[in-house]
């Protein structure tokens, strides 16, 4: 008969990567759920910590996706100004707007015939000349608004904070929708719901490395 003996090993494995313990006491299956577990809780973590420049981005919790406020947009529509608002200069707008998963034109809205198209560059805010198209056809942009490239000199995505229009190169000129979009916004308590279950899992792989008996 075959003495089951305790490995310590077991609880330095779960120590440096959870899984690897109960793949060394020949538990296989209980190892990958808890790899499994892991990845998923890490993944959770890193993608409500978007975007991600450095490793204090990781650990910081806070509401990423609070709303602006609505002072911004109402002084506009008063003052009309393209630049006069500093406090929009101090948001970043990609912060709360969140990542788009997809996007499709959902209503043709109205044509620019002006030669704007040099203006629509990507990462950049819009330019005081595409504003004043927009306001021309009776549609207030909000300030702070961003243009994406989706199709280099034939499609843009305009994205202020409370909608995303889409920019097509027709003929005629410039089209522009509106969009149907599907978002991904980074929430602190899902960030928190991953930090959870990241020590969960870590800490079970550790105690069950430390109790676990291997076949030697």
């Amino acid at each position: 008969m075959v003495k089951a003996r305790r490995s310590y090993r077991a609880i330095l494995l779960s120590m440096i990567l959870p899984g690897l313990a109960q793949l060394y006491l020949r538990r296989p299956l209980k190892g990958i759920i808890i790899l499994l577990g892991i990845a998923s809780a890490m993944l959770l973590i890193y993608a409500n910590s978007l975007p991600v420049n450095s490793w204090h981005d990781l650990t910081r919790i806070d509401r990423t996706e609070t709303s602006p406020d609505e002072k911004g947009a109402t002084e506009q529509a008063e003052t009309h100004s393209e630049t006069d608002d500093s406090d929009s200069a101090d948001k970043d707008p990609r912060q709360w707007r969140g990542y788009p998963l997809y996007t499709s034109d959902s209503k043709f809205m109205f044509r620019i015939t002006e030669d704007v198209e040099s203006y629509l560059v990507d990462g950049k805010e819009l330019s005081a000349e595409l504003v004043r198209e927009f306001r021309k056809h009776k549609v207030l942009v909000y300030k702070g608004a961003t243009v994406s490239t989706k199709k280099e000199g034939a499609w843009w995505l305009i994205d202020d904070y409370y909608q995303t229009y889409s920019v097509r190169k027709s003929e005629y000129g410039l089209d522009v929708y509106s969009t149907a979009q599907w978002r991904f916004r980074p929430r602190w308590q899902f960030k928190i719901t991953g930090l959870i279950q990241l020590l969960i899992f870590w800490g079970y792989a550790v105690i069950d490395g430390w109790i676990g008996r291997r076949q030697g």
